[in-house]
């Protein structure tokens, strides 16, 4: 009789393991995606400021609309935590964002999302050192080396010479990474006390009240833009946001920060299949080989659950 009930508990943590598995992939696969679209807009018409502030504070208005039609409850919250959202939308998608999208400015896109995916780095020695939620083993150590190796190669083709971090961008490269650590276990410890669309709204307002200090309305109705350019935005918003923000908070619920920051990996793998298939750009065997390198340290992290030590 226990056996079957411990069977059953095993079934039960796979399963829900899996099912966080697939929702950080889908949130992966938004984000790569829409890294080409970025790319599109901010050749054209559209600075990064607008494109940052545009897509989260939509976002923002979009759940706060529905949800209060539907259900105002997911906007109780105490007021002890108020602090606690802030600072996520501020720092955790605000600035993450920002200094994100800065360093691709001053530097390159290699060297940005690089430096960025070091976050599972910073998450693991955060949970292990600091939070003791996690243990360390061997898994844990080989997953984020093949992991972060996978990014290099996929990001730079293997070539250092991708990599230039000058100016201002040898400050925001780094304070991206630590951002989008803090914004994973920022979202993972409010997760246990409230619903994800409550996490989400508040942080995308908070994160949307930001960007209207930095950038008022006045200053973007000056710039024109028209119905097209607002259906744009809204479409962005939707595919960059709202759906890959809401399935990482759904896996992440289901999996522990250092496990869904890892796989999140994912995403520059996604971006450049994305980017061979819409942008035409070159897709070479190391960066295959880079996305190889990926995909098994997933697996290793994998692995690491089923062991204590």
């Amino acid at each position: 009789m226990n056996l079957d009930v411990a069977k059953t508990k095993n079934s039960r943590i796979l399963s829900s393991r899996f099912q966080g598995l697939i929702f950080i992939v889908i949130a992966t696969l938004f984000w790569g995606g829409s890294a080409s679209i970025a790319k599109i807009l901010m050749s054209s018409r559209y600075d990064t400021l607008i494109i940052a502030q545009t897509r989260t504070s939509i976002s923002f208005i979009l759940l706060a609309v529905f949800f209060l039609c539907k259900n105002s409850k997911i906007f109780k919250i105490s007021l002890s935590d108020l602090p606690k959202f802030a600072i996520l939308g501020v720092v955790g998608i605000a600035i993450t964002n920002y200094a994100y999208y800065f360093t691709i400015k001053e530097s390159s896109v290699s060297t940005a999302i690089l430096i960025q995916y070091t976050a599972p780095v910073w998450i693991l020695l955060y949970s292990i050192a600091i939070a003791r939620s996690e243990k360390l083993n061997k898994w844990k150590v080989l997953s984020p080396l093949f992991a972060l190796s996978g990014c290099f190669f996929v990001v730079t083709g293997a070539s250092f010479t991708n990599i230039s971090l000058k100016g201002w961008a040898t400050i925001t490269g780094p304070v991206s990474a630590f951002t989008y650590a803090f914004q994973i276990l920022a979202k993972k410890h409010l997760l246990k006390k409230y619903s994800i669309w409550t996490v989400l709204i508040y942080a995308f307002g908070f994160a949307g009240f930001f960007w209207l200090i930095i950038n008022p309305p006045g200053h973007i109705l000056a710039k024109g833009y028209v119905l097209n350019d607002w259906a744009i935005f809204l479409l962005f918003a939707i595919t960059s946001i709202l759906i890959p923000h809401t399935a990482f908070a759904a896996g992440l619920r289901l999996l522990s920060a250092s496990v869904a920051s890892i796989i999140s990996t994912l995403e520059p793998v996604f971006a450049i299949v994305i980017a061979f298939f819409i942008l035409g750009e070159m897709l070479t065997f190391v960066q295959l080989i880079g996305a190889v390198f990926i995909i098994f340290g997933i697996i290793l992290i994998q692995i690491s659950n089923h062991f204590k030590n």
